[in-house]
């Protein structure tokens, strides 16, 4: 039995199953730390129109943990410039919110606003992704850009769910979920499993 197990070309892992394939793993790790950005900003902008302030505030919390934890290390050689940059956009956010005029209306904030979630996120996913996955450096360019592809077709999937929510939510889902309603959403009651 041992001697028919051993002529199994198939890698197996601890419980007998078969290994995930690393270069898999790193890939579809990096995609789904990018949807998981992505997600949200891009169905309110779909649904309402607007990306909303927490989605901002996530991004600011992550990309200044990494920031502070590199520039307490010391690290400034760990990254590209252009890595540490990316890494400040979202306090500049904070920094314009906190002095533009807010009673004549600084709208040019917003789009700000849209640009830093829209291209910030897929970036600040791929600069995390360099960090905090060992395996995606090893990764051929072709499947890093993957991710990246991956983490920009949820996004636009995303904001399409959202533009068409009424095919599938009603405003009975918004409202039993704490959101506010977005226009033209379908009225009758919220989806239940049970």
């Amino acid at each position: 039995m041992v001697g028919e197990a051993s002529r199994d070309p198939s890698p197996k892992g601890k419980h007998g199953l078969p290994e995930i394939d690393p270069t898999l793993r790193a890939t579809a790790a990096a995609s789904a730390g990018g949807t998981l950005v992505i997600l949200w900003p891009a169905f309110t902008l779909g649904a309402y129109g607007a990306i909303f302030f927490d989605a901002v505030l996530a991004i600011w919390a992550v990309a200044t943990a990494v920031l502070l934890s590199g520039l307490m290390l010391h690290a400034r050689g760990a990254l590209p410039w252009a890595g540490w940059v990316a890494l400040t956009l979202p306090s500049v956010w904070v920094v314009l919110a906190v002095v533009a005029p807010r009673a004549h209306g600084f709208r040019y904030l917003h789009y700000f606003e849209v640009v830093l979630t829209l291209v910030g996120a897929p970036a600040l996913a791929w600069l995390l992704s360099r960090i905090l996955l060992p395996d995606y450096a090893e990764l051929p360019e072709r499947h890093r850009l993957r991710a990246v592809a991956v983490t920009i077709a949820v996004g636009v999937l995303a904001f399409l769910l959202g533009k068409f929510n009424y095919l599938f939510l009603t405003c009975a889902d918004f409202d039993i979920s704490g959101n506010n309603t977005p226009p033209g959403c379908a009225h009758g009651p919220p989806f239940h499993l049970l």
